[in-house]
């Protein structure tokens, strides 16, 4: 009996690398470059069961799904991974040949698995088609050129600050300053700002166009080494170093394509997924809750714990299934995206019940007067 259920569960491994081998070959593996996406031209013919052909496109596939070789690589017909792979597809040919003249292609559980076979092909086929239209090179060129100008090149400041709340602790700091004293050290000795004292006062690189206020207005112009202030801005003293300047370039095209492809591909799946949901009939199964009979529940010992439920995401209609969405190849500001349909919304958040509070013990009354 145990070497009967091993004997199934390889053939159903098998079987399922089979229809792997399909796919891959859907997605065009194992087909001649010469054809230029245009399909297979003449199809080299590797063997021949009962009249039926095996192709050298479909060993190849299935030798890369069985990892007998890797994707890409040159299929030599002398090889082990080629013999392999074919052997076991003439084991399938024939196989699924005896099965038909058993009649095992009209079993329910065997026509319900055929069709799944076949759907997972066809939709592999519409991947490919989808694949194809996010790598066109006038939709790539098209939806970089709208968005560059998110990009945010331009001069790029490096600057250090002390903060003070006083005018008078800005000016005792900038005597010393100009006493030859180290703005490193008297940042991490003086300024308010907490956060950036430890570091010196380093507040890092900024776009110029970000810097607020009449600190902008300083550094504008300014070399790096500059020393301003005292500056007041934002409710407090400021004594702002330029540390560098630099100009921020553009990412180019190539640097964005592979993400330009990813989002490309994305919008295209969900477009496709919504139009087809829209103007199909689907009903989804939904399990009845099952309400228990106060009768029969089990009492709930007294020292025992409530946990907490945890907060889990709501699913995201607008992902394919499995899949989330990728991340919009340039920086979101306003306006939205430029060239394309809005980036996903975040999933809402499933919340919760508050738990209700318990009322407040009674007062005490006190004893009557």
């Amino acid at each position: 009996m145990a070497s009967r259920k091993n004997f199934s569960s390889a053939v159903r491994s098998l079987g399922a690398a089979l229809v792997l081998g399909l796919m891959l070959a859907g997605c065009g593996l194992g087909r001649d470059s010469s054809t230029d996406g245009e399909g297979i031209n003449d199809p080299v013919v590797a063997a021949t069961v009962n009249g039926r052909p095996i192709y050298i496109e479909d060993v190849r596939a299935h030798a890369v799904a069985r990892g007998f070789m890797r994707e890409g690589e040159d299929l030599d017909a002398n090889s082990d991974a080629f013999f392999m792979a074919l052997e076991e597809l003439i084991q399938f040919r024939l196989f699924s040949m005896e099965a038909e003249a058993r009649g095992l292609d009209r079993e329910a559980d065997v026509r319900r698995q055929l069709e799944n076979a076949q759907e997972r092909v066809l939709a592999a086929a519409i991947y490919e088609e989808i694949d194809r239209i996010a790598n066109d090179p006038d939709a790539i060129r098209r939806l970089y050129d709208e968005n560059a100008a998110r990009l945010g090149q331009g001069t790029e400041v490096h600057l250090r600050h002390m903060q003070f709340n006083t005018r008078e602790l800005a000016d005792a700091a900038k005597r010393r300053l100009d006493g030859g004293e180290r703005f490193e050290a008297l940042a991490f000795e003086l300024s308010s700002d907490r956060e950036t004292a430890p570091d010196g006062g380093d507040l890092g690189w900024a776009l110029l166009t970000d810097v607020q206020g009449p600190i902008r207005t300083a550094v504008d112009d300014a070399n790096p080494g500059e020393i301003f202030g005292p500056i007041e801005y934002a409710n407090a003293w400021h004594i702002v170093r330029v540390e560098d300047r630099r100009e921020r370039g553009v990412p180019s095209l190539e640097e964005l394509r592979p993400r330009i492809v990813d989002w490309l591909r994305f919008q295209e799946i969900t477009r496709m997924q919504e139009r087809l949901e829209r103007d199909a009939r689907i009903e989804r199964l939904r399990e009845p809750e099952v309400v228990l009979d106060p009768g029969e529940q089990t009492p709930v010992p007294a020292d025992a714990t409530t946990p907490d439920e945890p907060v889990r995401p709501a699913p995201d209609a607008a992902s394919p299934p499995g899949e989330g969405a990728p991340p919009f190849p340039f920086p979101m500001g306003p306006g939205g995206v430029v060239g394309g349909a809005d980036p996903p919304r975040p999933a809402p958040q499933a919340t919760a019940p508050a738990p209700t509070p318990a009322p407040p013990p009674a007062a005490e009354e006190g004893p009557t007067q």
